[in-house]
């Protein structure tokens, strides 16, 4: 429940005896405010008729943020509802819920004071702090969500280390060839808006944009990923870091080639010599 609402009551509570509650009812909740220990038969009472009232009052005052085209407007409404049930004051919900059709759960995020994450139905839950409202990756899933505050915030730079990008590269390279799905395409498409186009997509222009690239056969797929991982070790490092870099990391695959004969290692030679050929032209 809502515990600013919950003090408020107890604060004003002639505002609200006999009219609203009871002072039976106002002495409870002052009793659970104050963690006494509660008999079986008030929490009972407390989960169900105070705690509808509480929600009704909640539902009066309570003031919703809405980001983000082609949601499914009775997914809106749904949303609101969980949001009402939860009584979090900061909480907002993301993901395909709010726009597609056919959707796997419904992404729940709760500003807390330690990150958690446990499914509820439905419902994956995850908790998060107010530190990572200013993270990018959240700021994308906020710019697609129903929430309770104002959640998207100003972010914090961070760019992304080369050993990340790299591990990532040959990570999707090998999915690719072993028709795999692809689910950290996201990262590397999120990276390269972030750091080349100097733009933080939103979580459903995300998915358009890694979708576009699944859709293609592995010939394109491998051309997308090369040409996006380019780009973006271009425009995050010197030309001198980069090719010296890339020197070590092409002397590392033709030692795996000595031991390995596998799809994968021309892909990441050449992908290596090319990126090393345009750091030396910028």
């Amino acid at each position: 429940m809502n515990k600013k609402i919950l003090n408020h009551l107890v604060q004003h509570r002639s505002l609200f005896v006999p009219s609203l509650f009871t002072d039976k009812q106002v002495n409870l909740i002052q009793k659970y405010l104050q963690r006494t220990p509660l008999t079986a038969t008030e929490r009972t009472y407390l989960y169900s008729t105070i705690k509808r009232k509480v929600s009704a009052l909640q539902s009066l005052q309570q003031e919703y943020y809405v980001r983000g085209e082609g949601m499914i407007p009775e997914r809106v409404e749904a949303a609101k509802k969980i949001l009402q049930e939860l009584g979090k004051p900061q909480a907002f919900i993301s993901g395909s819920f709010l726009y597609r059709k056919e959707y796997n759960d419904i992404d729940v995020f709760i500003i807390g004071k330690k990150r958690a994450a446990y499914y509820q139905d439905k419902k994956h839950i995850t908790i998060i702090t107010e530190k990572d409202l200013h993270r990018p990756l959240f700021i994308s899933t906020a710019k697609y969500s129903v929430a309770t505050f104002e959640a998207v915030k100003e972010a914090i730079p961070h760019r992304a280390y080369f050993d990340e990008i790299m591990f990532l590269y040959q990570w999707l390279i090998n999915q690719v060839l072993e028709g795999e799905n692809l689910k950290e395409l996201r990262d590397l498409i999120f990276w390269h808006y972030l750091h080349v186009k100097k733009e933080l997509l939103d979580a459903r222009s995300l998915e358009v944009e890694t979708q576009e690239i699944k859709n293609l056969n592995q010939e394109g797929k491998i051309k997308m990923i090369n040409s996006i991982t380019k780009e973006l070790l271009l425009g995050l490092y010197s030309s001198t870091y980069l090719y010296n870099a890339l020197s070590r990391f092409f002397q590392s695959v033709k030692e795996m080639a000595k031991g390995y004969n596998t799809a994968n290692i021309p892909i990441f030679l050449n992908f290596s010599r090319e990126v090393q050929h345009e750091s030396r032209r910028t």
